[in-house]
């Protein structure tokens, strides 16, 4: 299970994300008006006309999975938990133990706080501040809304039941 793939589904994974391009590629035509409107860019575009999103499943990760008891494997997830409230990662953690067969793996990368805070300058605090909130998108979805240092991540695994090897 891959969570919030967004463009980049991989290929033998079950693919999702909560993208409203999931729901535009399943409408003939749809991303060309859109684009004509200039609702979405050039690029957006040249992946819709290759499928992209047509690999894509929607999937709220706030919510209750809609998976069976021990379905997946694996389940990976990159540079997501932290456009995500914090509040509902430990659902999220618990939610993705439940799915996970005995013995599988979830592989999660997040940017790192611990860099971050290194690139501080008191002269220019703008690399820091940018890597922490990355605040300069035009939606608010994809903005920081936390982040996770190898301490607190790892604490969110054990407490949702999880024995961790940690990071690699």
């Amino acid at each position: 299970l891959h969570l919030g793939c967004f463009n980049q589904p991989v290929d033998g994974w079950y693919n999702t994300d909560i993208t409203p391009h999931i729901w535009l590629s399943k409408i003939p035509g749809a991303p060309l008006l859109c684009r004509y409107a200039g609702l979405i860019s050039e690029a957006r575009l040249v992946e819709h006309r290759a499928g992209i999103y047509r690999k894509v499943h929607y999937l709220d990760v706030t919510k209750r999975f809609p998976y069976a008891d021990d379905t997946f494997e694996g389940v990976f997830c990159s540079h997501m938990l932290e456009h995500i409230d914090r509040y509902f990662v430990p659902h999220l953690f618990k939610e993705v133990l439940r799915i996970l067969q005995p013995a599988g793996i979830f592989r999660v990368v997040v940017p790192s706080l611990e860099l971050a805070i290194k690139s501080y300058e008191p002269n220019a605090p703008e690399a820091c501040l940018e890597m922490i909130f990355e605040n300069n998108h035009r939606h608010c979805k994809n903005i920081h809304k936390w982040m996770y240092s190898e301490q607190t991540l790892t604490r969110v695994f054990q407490d949702a039941g999880f024995a961790t090897s940690g990071p690699q």
